[in-house]
């Protein structure tokens, strides 16, 4: 079972730095342009993110809307210190997706990437930001999502990562009872895949 424990101990050995300049998880990535185009489609004015890590989002936040209201959550406090330092303008604060300190419906926008995965129980993860949501929740399986139905684990720098299916997901999601579910891309895929609900 990965624990808080275990993903806090692989982070404090990452230079957040790192992840600005990484090609494979820099700024330009598919997934972050797809992200920012949201919030730009969307209008986004206030938001949430779980799992901000070194900020990479954040600073796509700000350059699609500069007075954006944004605030970013991490489980890591090297994470957290790293984002208040370097992006005063953001508000950042150590917490884990199990447990958010924050009221239901609180932002319009509650974004969370490469976190899901992680988790042993995704769907409770899950729950909570749709719980502080008021109208979106854009998450990302960085995995992908599989045809057959099975929860695989990988262990991989000293914490695990889980794969998905792409049915149980999507029933899942449904059972909310969104106004709508669009996923990127639009048919299951063993590929990252982020997926944008909308509560009624």
């Amino acid at each position: 079972m990965t624990t808080i424990k275990d993903i806090t101990s692989y982070w404090s050995r990452v230079n957040p730095g790192e992840f600005l300049q990484s090609p494979g998880e820099g700024y330009d990535k598919p997934v972050r342009q797809l992200y920012r185009s949201l919030l730009s489609i969307l209008k986004v004015q206030r938001m949430l993110e779980v799992g901000c890590g070194p900020g990479v989002d954040h600073l796509g936040a700000v350059s699609t809307n500069p007075q954006i209201d944004y605030t970013g959550v991490d489980i890591t406090a090297q994470m957290v210190e790293h984002c208040s330092r370097t992006y005063p303008e953001g508000r950042f604060l150590q917490g884990d997706i199990n447990r958010l300190p924050f009221e239901d419906n609180q932002f319009p926008f509650v974004y969370c990437k490469d976190v899901l995965n992680h988790l042993d129980d995704w769907k409770a993860g899950f729950s909570e930001l749709y719980r502080v949501s008021s109208s979106y929740v854009l998450v990302n399986f960085f995995y992908g999502l599989g045809t057959t139905t099975f929860n695989l684990k990988e262990h991989q720098d000293g914490h695990l990562n889980h794969f998905f299916d792409w049915n149980e997901v999507m029933t899942t999601l449904s059972a909310y009872q969104p106004v709508a579910i669009t996923s990127y891309p639009r048919t299951c895929t063993v590929e990252e895949v982020s997926i944008l609900i909308q509560k009624p």
